[in-house]
């Protein structure tokens, strides 16, 4: 799947008396490719269908959206890690995110021209204290907004949302991006299919599948990431 960008236009003097040039867009694209097959496949007994309590197969379809649901969350986040610009955490050990480092991720996508709206902070569930503790931050409680809030929203801090994830691989770590810097796309929608299992195993089998594909756009320049050793 191919997602277009387009360059930006400058503007200049006129000179009197003089003719102007004209100028045009620059467009390319981010190809997207859908080559992630998730699926999850399991089976049920006709026992268990018939003597459980519970509506065994509709307890199933749930935890299996479930399980699909924090697979394209990781998928997303492997993506998200990938930036132009990396930086290294200057808190305690370079283990503690700082307003510093916030302060720095902050000039780097503004150098790098990406717009101020729709700029997100992604921290793993161990910044969060030292998030919190940071006199600039704003607890999402206190806006006196109409947005709603996202999952995982805590609050706002220099024009980023600070959104919680548990799908970073390391606990000292922050990706400050704007929404457009990973794309998603999806071929099928996530499919729920039952048959009949063998006669001789007396069972049904079940399974979830989603056809998609995520990946980094514009070459990562939309994003900034930082770690203790500025290694993704």
């Amino acid at each position: 799947m191919k997602l277009p960008r387009s360059g930006s236009f400058t503007a200049t003097n006129k000179a009197e008396n003089t003719a102007t040039t004209t100028s045009s867009l620059t467009f390319a694209t981010d190809d997207i490719e859908l080559n992630i097959h998730g699926h999850i496949v399991a089976e049920i007994e006709d026992i268990a269908q018939e003597q459980s309590a519970l509506d065994i197969e509709a307890t199933y379809m749930e935890r299996m959206a479930t399980a699909m649901a924090l697979y394209v969350d990781n998928q997303v986040a492997a993506a998200l890690v990938k930036a132009s610009n990396d930086i290294q955490l200057s808190g305690t050990s370079n283990l503690v995110l700082t307003l510093a480092d916030i302060a720095e991720a902050r000039k780097l996508l503004n150098e790098a021209d990406v717009p101020q709206e729709e700029r997100f902070l992604a921290i793993p569930a161990a910044q969060e204290e030292a998030m919190l503790n940071i006199s600039n931050f704003i607890n999402a409680d206190q806006y006196g907004s109409r947005d709603g809030l996202m999952n995982g929203e805590i609050g706002r801090v220099f024009g980023f949302r600070v959104i919680v994830t548990n799908q970073f691989s390391s606990d000292s770590e922050f990706v400050a991006y704007h929404r457009s810097h990973v794309g998603f796309a999806r071929q099928m929608a996530p499919k729920f299919e039952r048959q009949r299992s063998s006669l001789t195993k007396l069972s049904d089998e079940v399974s979830l599948s989603l056809l998609f594909g995520v990946k980094q756009l514009d070459s990562g320049n939309r994003a900034v990431y930082a770690d203790e050793t500025v290694t993704p």
